[in-house]
């Protein structure tokens, strides 16, 4: 009689801690995420200040941990092998700016954390060919095609577990003769940071846009196609050292129609930086 009480006893004790954590993640669930109601009332602000949102406001924001990224350092020697191929008469030249490297037409310059490769006569390849080959880890960013007017300029940008490193960037310029020019930047993933931070709701975000829209461009209308969250590394600028190292955190990125420039928001503080 004893046990089936104490059984019974440590039956009710789980059915209540079951209970309650169920109650807890209910709570944490509604504590990050923006209600129906709210939505719909920052999209009246937002109106009122002619600004239209044509695509879903991003409702949950759970805390998130920053990345861990090294600086803008790289392997020459792959570099080389992508654009150069092993052919052998590559001219290699130290500057007071960084180092180039020529092959006939074909330049390439890795200058203060940038690598650029430029070929009037195109590269021999596609775009999908070379990320899927050497950086299979970046995917195209749908939401950010740049104009030009030479050609097509096609963005790749990397993906760590499911999230975008928006400082982590591949570019390339397509026309008529392929592949012209390449543009990149970026520094190797070493995992997220130990400490989960807190993000600025959505809806706060977007009334920092709103503000940051209306200095940059007047009382025009505006009309927001995509907003996402992205990770930013912390500095603009990162070394070319081996061995530096950074933050990248998490920023939401909002589109509008009227501007090729995404507006780029911290999530952490709720300030806006230029893209």
């Amino acid at each position: 009689m004893e046990w089936e009480k104490a059984k019974n006893l440590i039956l009710l004790f789980f059915v209540l801690l079951n209970i309650a954590l169920a109650g807890y993640l209910f709570a944490e669930n509604r504590r990050y995420t923006v209600s129906a109601e709210h939505e719909d009332i920052i999209r009246t602000v937002l109106a009122r200040h002619d600004i239209t949102m044509e695509t879903d406001m991003i409702r949950r924001f759970p805390p998130m941990r920053a990345l861990r990224i090294s600086g803008y350092y790289y392997d020459e020697d792959m570099l080389t092998g992508i654009f150069f191929g092993d052919d052998s008469r590559v001219i290699r030249e130290e500057t007071p700016f960084g180092v180039d490297f020529t092959l006939g037409n074909a330049q390439m310059w890795i200058t203060d954390g940038f690598v650029t490769y430029f070929n009037p006569d195109g590269l021999d390849t596609t775009a999908e060919s070379i990320i899927a080959r050497h950086f299979p880890e970046f995917v195209l960013d749908e939401f950010f095609t740049p104009h030009d007017e030479e050609g097509r300029r096609i963005v790749y940008r990397q993906s760590y577990r499911g999230h975008i490193i928006y400082s982590n960037v591949i570019e390339f310029l397509v026309t008529d003769a392929g592949i012209i020019e390449v543009d990149m930047q970026f520094g190797r993933v070493h995992g997220f940071d130990d400490l989960e931070r807190s993000l600025f709701a959505p809806d706060e975000a977007l009334i920092t846009f709103m503000q940051r829209a209306h200095t940059l461009l007047g009382t025009q209308p505006k009309t927001i196609w995509h907003m996402d969250i992205v990770y930013v590394l912390e500095f603009a600028k990162a070394s070319d050292e081996r061995g530096s190292s950074y933050l990248a955190i998490p920023f939401y990125r909002i589109f509008i129609r009227c501007s090729e420039l995404p507006f780029l928001i911290n999530a952490y503080m709720n300030i806006s930086i230029d893209a």
